[in-house]
């Protein structure tokens, strides 16, 4: 069977990030034979995942830094993977020459010596990890000007090594900055707030990618002859000169999407813009994604990004499993089918898309453990999801998910141990949210013994979530007692670039505060998490969350044809019905309702409540016509009729009947239909346990 490399050797190289195995890091990649001839078997380019970041290759603390002189100095890992591409003629990304985060502080500071503002002794004494993430204080920050001296030191330093120590033909891209733009920072340029930032300014990443395409140019002409290039032919330099990114995550992200690229065309009063002057080459999306994102405006950025610069690169995708029931791994591979099946569309409509870098080997040692992102198994077999790049290829089916029981009964929540055990989280549908830590503890609590809390917050994304996917398609009342010093608390839906509130209360105080709201679970989606979140008073505070006795109440599944999908389908053979959602006629005031057009009295229409297979319940819906009877009934090969009643003229006439859906059906539908063929309107639907 064709590897993954060579079934897109048409399209885009296919890249993977890895590791050394160093220290206690025995589960990394480079190192372990098998998953050397892993990667050397499906891939085509590497990533260093961390050894090349700046971090790990500052040279401060040697003895060639100066104050105006930052050299690189590579650590041993890097040197070790360079090697083995080298030897394998694997081709390399180099990530990253400057970023924000894994960079040493020291390079900030006067004297290379840090100067923190300190935390809070009484904290500290608690946390004393909190140590760890001081902030420095701007007393000891140099100047613009010596740490402009500095970023062209460590840049130009870092790209003779590669051409000077012999791996200019190995390394073939360079993401020069990472992750430069966090409109969360709000700052008037939507850059970062970083440390780059305050010393040198918004302008940071155009002396960046100059200082990079000067040493790319100075540095391939003088080390030329090493690598049996002349000096003098633009061809053949060519080979030796890698390519240059911007790298970014939610790059496809609208807003984020602009200010990446209003930063690339910025000038200034001493400088052109960096896409101005072509001191740049590519775009690179990270890719950092679920497998419930919007693949089309992920394509539509693609194609955007393909239009201002010469190449794109996907450089860190992994897609995390929303689904955590049996179907986790299925769905999880219809959305890679989906999403590379795009990639390849775009790429014949004139993407400039060459080459998708894959975040990781193996789920367990990815970056998000326990979102299960990637390709491989831990023992490196392949997933669904490997197989699913190669049907977008060769037009395949992944088959059907497994049937699966839904659980309809409402929950109630309150921590409490189980049998005499603490309760486990992930058993009763509670996770984490980004990098979040929550425990169950019992010095925080409302009532009971036991109540969530999710104390030391980094950021608004990580948070306490917890699982409503048996719920999709329905209408459910949820509900929680919050405590926390932020202005309120909300639950919102982990919908990604919505993020829906579903309710919210003010919070700030000693109290504990119940929060509640309505929402309808998308049936478009095949999980769904809610999350608790916080509104603060200050920017850049992220308060503790403490959450005791969550409920979830089913309401049923609601119909009003509000939403761009609904549960209707024809109905009938020969003449069948149109289905128009329309605003003409409306049970709710100023909303939408169904109208069922058709020629023949037999062309009708059916809802699905496959959900309620086994239960009991009860069907509510209102309906208007000129027609003198309406039925509701239960469809399938011989339709059970459950009510008939005559219509309210000019009016809207509630049909309501019980009834009980055999456990045996594989899907299960009801039905309205008149005594004749005029135009009918169907409008809020209820179906309910009865």
């Amino acid at each position: 069977m064709s590897s993954l490399k060579e079934c897109y050797s048409d399209y885009f190289k296919i890249g993977v990030a890895c590791e050394k195995i160093h220290d206690f890091f025995t589960n990394n990649e480079i190192g372990n034979s098998a998953k050397e001839n892993l990667i050397l078997q499906e891939f085509n380019s590497m990533t260093f995942a961390n050894e090349l970041k700046p971090a790990y290759n500052m040279g401060w603390n040697s003895s060639e830094a100066r104050e105006d002189y930052l050299p690189f100095v590579i650590n041993e890992n890097a040197k070790a993977m360079l090697d083995f591409a080298k030897s394998n003629g694997m081709k390399v990304r180099g990530h990253v020459l400057v970023w924000h985060s894994q960079c040493a502080k020291e390079a900030f500071c006067k004297g290379y010596e840090p100067v923190t503002i300190p935390t809070d002794p009484e904290l500290l004494k608690e946390k004393p990890f909190m140590k760890n993430f001081e902030k420095l204080d701007p007393v000891c920050f140099v100047d613009r000007n010596t740490m402009l001296k500095r970023l062209e030191s460590y840049i130009k330093s870092t790209i003779e090594y590669f051409y000077r120590e012999g791996y200019a033909d190995t390394v073939y891209a360079w993401d020069v900055v990472n992750e430069a733009i966090e409109l969360n920072d709000k700052q008037p340029t939507g850059l970062r707030n970083s440390y780059w930032y305050q010393i040198i300014g918004d302008d940071f990443i155009y002396w960046s990618f100059k200082f990079a395409k000067e040493a790319v140019y100075e540095y391939s002409v003088k080390y030329a002859s090493k690598y049996g290039v002349s000096s003098e032919n633009l061809t053949e330099l060519k080979k030796i000169r890698p390519l240059l990114f911007y790298n970014d995550y939610n790059e496809f992200h609208p807003d984020k999407k602009k200010a990446i690229i209003d930063a690339l065309e910025r000038r200034t009063y001493d400088h052109g813009s960096i896409l101005g002057e072509r001191i740049i080459d590519g775009i690179g999306m990270q890719g950092h994604i679920s497998d419930n994102n919007n693949i089309d405006e992920y394509i539509d950025a693609l194609m955007d990004y393909s239009r201002i610069v010469d190449v794109v690169h996907i450089t860190e995708l992994d897609v995390k499993c929303t689904c955590i029931n049996v179907n986790a791994e299925y769905y999880q591979a219809v959305f890679y089918k989906k999403f590379f099946e795009a990639l390849i569309k775009a790429k014949k409509n004139g993407s400039k898309l060459e080459c998708v870098t894959f975040w990781g080997l193996t789920d367990d040692n990815s970056w998000i453990r326990g979102a299960n992102p990637l390709l491989f198994h831990k023992d490196l077999s392949p997933k669904k999801s490997y197989y699913a790049l190669k049907y977008a290829i060769s037009g395949e089916s992944l088959g059907e998910p497994e049937k699966i029981v839904i659980n309809l009964e409402d929950r109630k929540f309150d921590f409490a141990p189980v049998n005499g055990e603490p309760v486990k989280l992930e058993d009763i549908g509670f996770k984490t949210r980004g990098f979040a830590h929550i425990t169950v503890q019992d010095k925080v609590v409302r009532s009971g013994s036991y109540a969530l809390a999710h104390e030391i917050r980094f950021d608004d994304w990580s948070s306490i979530s917890f699982d409503v996917s048996d719920f999709i398609g329905q209408t459910i009342d949820v509900s929680a007692w919050v405590k926390s010093p932020a202005k309120s608390v909300t639950i919102s839906a982990d919908i990604e670039g919505v993020f829906p509130i579903v309710a919210e209360g003010t919070t700030g105080g000693d109290d504990w505060v119940k929060i509640e709201g309505r929402y309808k679970v998308p049936a478009d989606v095949h999980s769904m998490f809610l999350f608790f979140g916080t509104k603060e008073k200050e920017e850049g505070k992220f308060s503790a969350i403490y959450v005791d006795e969550v409920e979830i109440k089913l309401v049923g599944l609601t119909e009003s044809f509000e939403e761009s999908t609904n549960i209707a389908s024809i109905r009938g053979m020969g003449h069948l019905p149109t289905l128009i959602v329309t605003d003409k006629e409306a049970h709710t005031a100023g909303g939408h309702s169904l109208m069922v057009t058709r020629q023949v009295k037999d062309a009708t229409v059916k809802f699905n409540i496959s959900s309620y297979i086994g239960k009991k319940i009860r069907i509510c819906a209102y309906v208007k016509t000129k027609d003198n009877v309406i039925t509701l009934g239960i469809d399938g090969s011989e339709p059970v009729e459950l009510v008939s009643e005559r219509s309210v003229q000019d009016g809207w006439t509630c049909l309501d009947a019980l009834t009980v859906l055999d456990s045996n059906m594989n899907s299960a539908e009801f039905y309205i239909e008149t005594d004749g063929n005029a135009d009918y309107y169907i409008d809020d639907i209820l179906v309910s346990m009865a």
